[in-house]
Parts: structure tokens; C-alpha cells; sequence
């Protein structure tokens, strides 16, 4: 009898984070316990003595803690895990009433033949606005994503990349992100000073992430199997006889209360610093009014909502098992340890080589602290000193940060835009990684590269 062959499967998501936890509870057993002393500046700003480095108390956390732990984590990240159900149950009553359905398959009909021209034209819109909002706003996009990439042939992964990564470039730049402006104060630069070279970047990650999404997406729609997710099951489905929905007068109110409901959140998010608990807001009042102008009683809003936050429940509890990662770390006071040893490591390496090796830094040091001003309060404090007695500009040391404070954002397993996306539309990790893992080494690369012309021009 002839055996079978064995195929290697995947963990769940949850499965993956879990494991890293336990991993980074045994670190706070091996790595030592170090402290540095903070300070808050007249502007509020939570700062580290850089000089203020010393041993405390081992605190290791125990693996049998990880359960308290994620408790702990899920509360941290309420913020999030609430809004993010009220937004998949906004979009999911928008979605229910066909109107995106109809106007995909119009907008796939009147762009036959221009299928390539439509991934950059999605990639720099997203980009753009990203330049001033976080990617976890988008979290509730992924499934439209999905239903515009499947539209013209291609996968779930181009559904989730053309907004994900779009986000993401103009966020990991920090062209106008308010971390960069933070970071800036912390160097004790002027805000957003600098911004052309950050300009410069925008342009050619947006080219180069553009170019690596279509080339894949292309090799998709010819050939479905080349598909990193083929035969994965789990994923959200939609077919293009989905899309084959008559466009009906009632789904050009829907649409019209969708793009007000845009204009507004952009409007509020770039003048008034609206987040995602004010996102949410937003579009709960647009689910209602889409709800009543297509023709729904008040019954078939609240069942398509429920449905919609329904399936947002895995996105939303793995955002807190993401953010368990960061409350062990802090628990276990090593976090400060790693970063006393990478600038003290940064010393031994050559001029040239200090812009990307600040930024390699930075992308090991956003795997223990997700959060961009949280970063910047341990990191810049530390390497400034380093940069000023290595002739390395502060503004470079900026640039380092913002690159590895953004870009490792979407692989990284407890990253919680990244797996609120996969979450919503089903991606495992290990498929979203074998599409995304080589993408990031052409990010480090190129990000090198400029970092590396900013310190040869004296930037």
C-alpha cells in the first residue's frame, strides 16, 4: 500500500501568536532586567535618560501568566476590538445591499483591458491617505478590497495589498505622520522638517511596492493556481457572478451616502485628529443611512450589522493577543535591555552602514513595541547620542526610526492592522508571508539604499 505523503500545514493565526508569546515569556528569563530613568517634557512628552541605563529586579513572566497576560491584552486594546466590530457591522449592512456588487461589475466591464492600471490607481490612493492616518483605520476595507481585486480576476492577497500596503507606504514614509513630527521634537528638530527626502521615498516604495503587486496579480488572473492562497479554505469568496447585480436607482442613494460618509472621516481625521473610535462613529450613522435610503426597516439593519460584527470577531480578538506581546515585555522589563544593546552594538559598525543598521534596529525593536510613540519615547532618546558621536544627522536617525517603526508593521504576527486585515478576509499568515516575505526584503533593501544616499549627501 502506498503511503500518502505528509504536506506541511500552517498553524491557525492564533496558534502562531500564541506561540510567540510563550517565546518572548521564556526572554524575560534569559534576557536581563534594565530600567531607563523617563521624563516628561514641558509639551507632555514621555522621554528616556539616555544615560539613566541600570539593572532592576528580575520579573520574569511565567507561560502559565499568558492567559491573565492575554486578558491584560484585550483590555489594552479595547480601543480597537470594539470599533473594529461596530465597523465590520457598518459594512457589512452596505454591503448587503448589492450596491458595491453593481457598481464592481461596472467598473470591471468599463475598465476591460486596463486591468493593470487599476492596482496602481487603488495602491496611490490608499497611499496618499496614509500619509496622515494609521493603517488601522482601513482594518474594515479588507473586505472591499477583496470584492474589487476579485472583480478582475485576482485573489484575496491583491485585495488586501492593494489597501493594506497602499496605507502603509504613505505611513511608513512619515511624509505628515504625527510620529515623525514627535520623533522630530525628541531630536530636537524643527516638525516635518526635512521632508523631501521623505517625499523622494514615497515615490519609489510606491513604485516599487506597485510594481511587485501587479506583477504578481497579473500572474494570478492568467493562472489561478499560482495563487499563494489556491485551494486555502477560509477565505472570503467572491465570484463574478457576484458582481452581476443590476444597478438600481436606490444603490445610487446608497453609494452617495457611502462617499458623503468618506468625505466626512477624512475631513474629521486630517482636521480634527479623529480615530478609529471616531471612524467608527461615522460609519455607524452611514450603515443606518444606507440601510434606510436602500429600503430596509430597522430589523434588516440590525441582522445584517450583527452578521457583519460577527465576522469581524477573529480581527478583533487577535488586535489583543497582539498587543499581550507588548504587555509581557513590559511586565518583564527587558524591553529597555534589548535597546541598550543594540545602541551600544550600533558603535561597531561602519559610518556608511549606521543609517540601515538604525534601521534594522528599529525594525527588531517595533517586534517587541508595536506602537510608533511608544518607540520613539525608548529609541530616539538612545540613538541620538549615538548618531551625534558617529556624524550620523539626527534627521537621518529620524528616517531610520520611521522606516522601522512602519514598514515590519506587515509581517510581523501580532502587528494589529496587518492581522485585523487577515482576520477579516481569512488569509492565513503563512500565505499572506509567502507573498509578503520577499516584498520586504526589496523594502530593506531600497530603504538601505536611501538611507545610506542621505548619509553620503550629509542629509
Amino acid at each position: 500500500m502506498e503511503k500518502k505523503k505528509r504536506t506541511f500545514k500552517a498553524p491557525h493565526s492564533y496558534v502562531i501568536v500564541i506561540g510567540l508569546l510563550i517565546f518572548v515569556s521564556l526572554l524575560t528569563y534569559i534576557i536581563p532586567a534594565g530600567e531607563y530613568d523617563r521624563f516628561e517634557t514641558e509639551t507632555g512628552t514621555t522621554m528616556v535618560d539616555e544615560g539613566s541605563y541600570h539593572s532592576v529586579e528580575q520579573n520574569p513572566v511565567g507561560p502559565w501568566m499568558i492567559p491573565n497576560k492575554i486578558m491584560e491584552g484585550l483590555e489594552k486594546r479595547s480601543n480597537i476590538i470594539f470599533p473594529l466590530l461596530v465597523i465590520g457591522g457598518a459594512f457589512e449592512v452596505v454591503i448587503s445591499t448589492g450596491m458595491f456588487h453593481a457598481y464592481t461589475g461596472k467598473l470591471a466591464k468599463a475598465s476591460a483591458g486596463k486591468e493593470k492600471f487599476f492596482i496602481p490607481a487603488i495602491v496611490l490612493i490608499f497611499a496618499v491617505i496614509g500619509i496622515t492616518q494609521s493603517t488601522n483605520k482601513f482594518i474594515g476595507f479588507a473586505p472591499l478590497g477583496v470584492m474589487l481585486a476579485a472583480t478582475f480576476g485576482y485573489d484575496a492577497v491583491v485585495g488586501v495589498a492593494m489597501i493594506l500596503l497602499g496605507v502603509g507606504i504613505g505611513f511608513s514614509t512619515g511624509i505628515l505622520a504625527p510620529t515623525t513630527a514627535l520623533a522630530q521634537e525628541m531630536a530636537g528638530l524643527p516638525a516635518y522638517s526635512g521632508m523631501w527626502l521623505r517625499i523622494v521615498s514615497f515615490v519609489i516604495f510606491y513604485i516599487v511596492t506597485t510594481w511587485y503587486i501587479v506583477r504578481y496579480a497579473e500572474k494570478v488572473r492568467k493562472d489561478p493556481t499560482k495563487s499563494v492562497v489556491y485551494g486555502v479554505e477560509g477565505i472570503m469568496e467572491f465570484t463574478s457572478e457576484d458582481s452581476n447585480v443590476e444597478v438600481k436607482s436606490k444603490h445610487a442613494l446608497v453609494l452617495a451616502v457611502f462617499i458623503i460618509s468618506f468625505g466626512v472621516l477624512m475631513y474629521g481625521a486630517i482636521t480634527y485628529g479623529w480615530g478609529l473610535t471616531e471612524t467608527a462613529v461615522v460609519l455607524l450613522w452611514m450603515a443606518i443611512a444606507c440601510g434606510f435610503v436602500y429600503g430596509y426597516g430597522p430589523s434588516d439593519i440590525a441582522k445584517n450589522f450583527v452578521k457583519g460584527a460577527r465576522g469581524m470577531t477573529s480581527a478583533a480578538f487577535i488586535v489583543g493577543l497582539g498587543a499581550t506581546v507588548a504587555v509581557i515585555l513590559d511586565d518583564g522589563k527587558i524591553l529597555d535591555t534589548v535597546v541598550m544593546y543594540f545602541a551600544n552594538g550600533l558603535n561597531a559598525v561602519p559610518g556608511l552602514l549606521k543609517g540601515p543598521a538604525m534601521f534594522i534596529i528599529n525594525i527588531i525593536v517595533n517586534g517587541f513595541v508595536t506602537s510608533g510613540t511608544g518607540q520613539a519615547a525608548v529609541v530616539m532618546p538612545v540613538l541620538i547620542p549615538v548618531a551625534d558621536l558617529s556624524g550620523i544627522s539626527r534627521q537621518l536617525t529620524v528616517l531610520a526610526y520611521k522606516y522601522g517603526d512602519g514598514f515590519c508593521n506587515y509581517i510581523l504576527p501580532h502587528a494589529s492592522a496587518l492581522m485585523g486585515f487577515l482576520g477579516a478576509t481569512g488569509v492565513p499568515y503563512d500565505k499572506w508571508m509567502k507573498f509578503m516575505g520577499k516584498l520586504f526584503g526589496f523594502w530593506v533593501l531600497v530603504g538601505s539604499i536611501i538611507l545610506t544616499f542621505g548619509y553620503v549627501i550629509g542629509y
